[in-house]
């Protein structure tokens, strides 16, 4: 079983933890990220985007940015711009390394004329990943999409045949490229739950097939033992920055979250989860900017103070601080015991009761819209399903089923703690509580 991490604060440490979230908030993000943007094309720093097993959601998130703009901080004037030619080194969807029609030359188009050069042919982009890591391009923030597997040869893996494989990028896996990757790194960022904490690929095997072998030693009960960056509790998964396997790359950013310090980019170095299913793409965008500049000394190191900047779970506080409900525009028919009866209703009340995650998830997107204030699931009409979670998506299924750990009884919150988490099961026996009191008020009114 995983450790659970725990954050022990005095009330004075609570008290800067608070205030700085507020500072983060309210920063002029439009500035902040723009001088990312330029010190990403001076070639100050780069950023490298490794995807693992997933489905590029967060690669299509971030196109959507708005708040920053993906364009203004790494692509310049046109979505045609194909990322790798300014400083974003790597990313394996859009870069035009890949393939026998990938651009050679200024004369194949227009649009990708400024961002093109001569140097790159054929089948070279692994080549470019293997000389990151071997510091040809200077210091980068890693980006990891995706979860990664427990491949052959290491510890737990469930893979028998020696050249199995889950998931390659030329010569290598994706979780060795990950561990080579780490040395030339200046700071880690996780986006998306599956890279946060193994998300879809890290739910278990219910009805494995004949001669099936779950993984173990930490890794997920998945086909491939799927995990993310860190620790998934709820799951009992064993994350990257707790796995052997990744040491001793791993250990400046083990040093910094583990230790609850401030990173100095040398013995300890940031590691931060961005999750969601895919996550936010301003939360992205501005995760990237705060780390890289702090990286760079334009900010202050003491920013990133782990306790202060991280909850116990990897996510930044000024992004995740609060639960969905508590942001959420429905949250006064929750107070009135106004519910939905059944998905899909045509009315704006509360979705608690037709399976609402929101008093347990941690998400702002219903507050301040997916994309230019537009958007956010409960904005929507759909429940929110916790994907900025760890235990997503294995530990609030179904997702159109009310919180199920709705009783007061010990045995009840026993039986819930031991499947989603005590601080869950305690917001969802508040909800459920809330809820069942609502509805027998509502009842003895109607008499």
């Amino acid at each position: 079983m995983a450790p659970r991490i725990e954050i022990k604060l005095t009330r004075r440490d609570f008290l800067k933890a608070s205030a700085l979230a507020a500072v983060l908030t309210a920063l002029d993000w439009d500035r902040v990220v723009k001088a990312f943007a330029d010190s990403v094309r001076r070639g100050d720093i780069g950023v490298v985007w490794l995807e693992a097993q997933d489905c590029a959601g967060n690669t299509t998130s971030i196109i959507q940015a708005t708040d920053p703009s993906l364009l203004d901080v790494l692509l310049g004037r046109t979505p045609l711009v194909g990322p790798g030619t300014v400083r974003l080194i790597f990313h394996e969807t859009v870069m035009p390394e890949w393939g026998a029609t990938h651009v050679t030359s200024f004369s194949e188009t227009e649009q990708l004329t400024p961002y093109t050069t001569e140097e790159f042919y054929t089948g070279t982009a692994d080549k470019i990943l293997y000389d990151v890591a071997q510091g040809v391009y200077g210091p980068y923030v890693l980006v990891l999409e995706g979860s990664l597997p427990a491949e052959y040869g290491i510890t737990g893996t469930n893979i028998t045949t020696e050249g199995g494989f889950y998931c390659k990028i030329g010569p290598y896996t994706c979780t060795e490229w990950f561990k080579k990757l780490l040395s030339q790194a200046v700071a880690v960022v996780g986006v998306g739950n599956c890279a946060s904490y193994g998300g879809i690929p890290a739910n278990k095997v219910l009805e494995p097939p004949p001669n099936f072998t779950y993984p173990s030693n930490g890794w997920s009960l998945s086909p491939t033992g799927a995990i993310g960056l860190f620790d998934d509790p709820y799951r009992g998964i064993t994350g990257a920055i707790h796995q052997d396997y990744f040491m001793p790359e791993m250990q400046p950013f083990r040093n910094y979250f583990d230790k609850d310090i401030t990173p100095d980019f040398s013995t300890s170095k940031p590691i931060v989860a961005v999750p969601g299913c895919p996550a936010g793409p301003n939360a992205i965008m501005r995760t990237l900017a705060l780390v890289a500049l702090v990286a760079l000394g334009v900010l202050p190191k003491d920013i990133l103070q782990r306790s202060r900047f991280l909850d116990e779970y990897g996510r930044p506080l000024f992004i995740y601080q609060y639960t969905t409900h508590e942001q959420c525009p429905r949250a006064a028919y929750y107070a009135a015991g106004d519910f939905r009866p059944y998905p899909g209703a045509n009315d704006n009340k509360c979705l608690f009761a037709v399976g609402c995650k929101g008093p347990v998830a941690h998400c702002p997107w219903n507050k301040i819209g997916w994309v230019a204030g537009v958007g956010g699931p409960t904005r929507q009409g759909g429940v929110c399903i916790a994907c900025t979670n760890p235990g997503f998506t294995d530990a609030y299924e179904p997702f159109y089923v009310k919180l199920p750990y709705v009783g007061w009884s010990a045995k009840e919150l026993a039986t819930a703690a031991s499947v989603i988490g005590a601080a869950t099961v305690v917001a969802g026996a508040i909800a459920g509580g809330w809820y069942a009191a609502r509805q027998r008020s509502t009842k003895e009114e109607k008499k």
